[in-house]
C-alpha cells in the first residue's frame, strides 16, 4: 500500500510544479502572404487577399489590391470588378498592365499574335472587354511600347484592328518626333497616326524644329480614318 501511495504523492508534486511554472508565451502565428487567395477564370488567375463572387451568375468582386497573371503578361491595380463568363473585368486605381509580348489583347482573349515587343499600359480606370478585345483606358493614360510612348486623358485600344484612339492633352512621341493633339488614331502594328485638332508636331531638325497648325495632319494609309468616339 505504501508504494501506491508514494506514487501518487510523485504525481501531485509534479503536478503542482507544472502549474506553479509559467507557461512559455505561445509563439507567433507566421505573417499572412500578400496574397492569400486565388480565382482562376479563363486564361488568367486572379490572386488577391479578398474576393467575393457568385459562381452562377459569373460576377465578382475584388475590394483590395489585387494582381492578375497569365502567361507573359501580369496586370495590378486597387480593386476591381466583373464578370468571368462575359469576359469583362473594370480595374480601378493605379492600374498597371505589363505584357511581354505587346498583345494586351492576346493577354485577355489568350489568342497568339506576332510578338510586338515588351509593352506596359498604367492609367486610372480599365476596363477589359475579352471577347471584343477592346481596352478602354481612363485618367492619365500612359503606354510605352520599344521607342514608342503615348499619353492621353482617354484611351481606347482595340486589338482586332490594333488601333489605338487617344482623346484629351493626347501625346505620341517616337523617339525625337511627336505629335501633340486634340485625338489621335494610332495604329499600333504599323506605327501609323492620325491626328485631329490643335495638332503640334515636333522633328528633330534645326532647320523646321516644330510645325504647329490647326488643320489635320493626314498620314498616308489612315486618311480615311476617323477616330472612334470616346
Amino acid at each position: 500500500m505504501m508504494r501506491p501511495l508514494a506514487a501518487l504523492q510523485a504525481v501531485a508534486i509534479l503536478i503542482l510544479a507544472a502549474a506553479a511554472t509559467p507557461s512559455p508565451s505561445p509563439s507567433p502565428s507566421p505573417l499572412p502572404r500578400s496574397y492569400t487567395a486565388s480565382y482562376a477564370f479563363g486564361v488568367w488567375t486572379l490572386h488577391t487577399s479578398s474576393l467575393d463572387f457568385n459562381d452562377k451568375t459569373g460576377d465578382f468582386s475584388v475590394p483590395n489590391s489585387l494582381t492578375m497573371t497569365r502567361q507573359g503578361g501580369d496586370v495590378e491595380a486597387d480593386r476591381a470588378n466583373g464578370n468571368y463568363k462575359t469576359q469583362i473585368v473594370t480595374l480601378y486605381g493605379n492600374v498597371t498592365m505589363h505584357d511581354q509580348t505587346g498583345n494586351f489583347a492576346g493577354m485577355a482573349s489568350g489568342s497568339v499574335q506576332k510578338p510586338r515587343g515588351p509593352a506596359t499600359l498604367t492609367a486610372d480606370q480599365v476596363r477589359i472587354d475579352g471577347k471584343a478585345r477592346v481596352y478602354t483606358a481612363t485618367g492619365h493614360v500612359h503606354y510605352v511600347q520599344q521607342n514608342t510612348t503615348v499619353d492621353a486623358d482617354r484611351g481606347m485600344l482595340n486589338d482586332a484592328s490594333h488601333m489605338l484612339y487617344l482623346s484629351g492633352n493626347a501625346r505620341v512621341a517616337q523617339g525625337e518626333r511627336n505629335v501633340v493633339a486634340d485625338h489621335i488614331a494610332y495604329n499600333t502594328v504599323t506605327g501609323q497616326a492620325h491626328a485631329e485638332g490643335n495638332v503640334t508636331m515636333q522633328f528633330p531638325s534645326s532647320v523646321q524644329p516644330h510645325i504647329a497648325t490647326p488643320k489635320p495632319i493626314r498620314i498616308p494609309g489612315l486618311s480615311h480614318q476617323t477616330p472612334a468616339p470616346l
